[in-house]
């Protein structure tokens, strides 16, 4: 019954649409009707600025961070607790209250690597910071550069369940990246 309620709660936290409510309390707007209309940091920053920006940014890493606290306190099984990593993402990516759409899941699998992984973030944020400069586009780098993840567990744990699980998790971030990827793709193409 644990196992069910951790992984149930981990949705509905990351369903909590941090950047629609502090749009909404902060600037009086309607975030998915602004900017890119992503219900993330990136965009409540773009059209709220930096304290809305940073707001949603530390409440979708609290998001993840919490989710997976949670289901390590609830259950004792690794499953469950990848589960609730895979699940807390999800949610921020499909809200059930903002009837399925929400921001890309980098912050709150942010927070997920914080709370399973903390040796993780550093090399990602390399990665992510690597590719920056040689794409000149930060939504680009940062959701490519999620790939990393799934080798650099294995170096760490050498394990199959966790390279499964950032495979998963890579998935889920490149799938909410695809319009990033190809808007590049066709802002490349004009300068070649």
């Amino acid at each position: 019954m644990y196992n069910i309620f951790a992984i149930a709660t981990a949705y509905l936290l990351g369903s909590f649409p941090s950047a629609y409510v502090i749009g909404r309390i902060l600037k009086r707007i309607d975030i998915r009707e602004t900017g890119s209309g992503n219900v993330g940091g990136m965009n409540i920053y773009r059209a709220a600025g930096f304290l809305p920006g940073i707001l949603t940014v530390l409440l979708d890493i609290g998001k993840g961070v919490l989710a997976v606290l949670l289901a390590v306190n609830w259950s004792e099984e690794p499953l469950v607790v990848f589960m609730a990593g895979l699940l807390v993402v999800l949610g921020h990516n499909y809200s059930v209250f903002l009837r399925f759409k929400g921001g890309k899941g980098l912050a709150t699998g942010l927070g997920v690597f914080i709370a399973l992984s903390p040796i993780t973030i550093p090399f990602l944020l390399l990665a992510a910071l690597c590719l920056t400069i040689v794409l000149r586009d930060t939504n680009t780098a940062f959701g490519a550069s999620t790939l990393s993840i799934p080798l650099i567990l294995y170096f760490q744990y050498q394990e199959a369940a966790w390279v499964l699980f950032s495979l998963a998790f890579a998935v889920i971030i490149l799938i909410k990246h695809i319009q990033d990827f190809q808007a590049y793709r066709k802002g490349r193409r004009k300068i070649i």
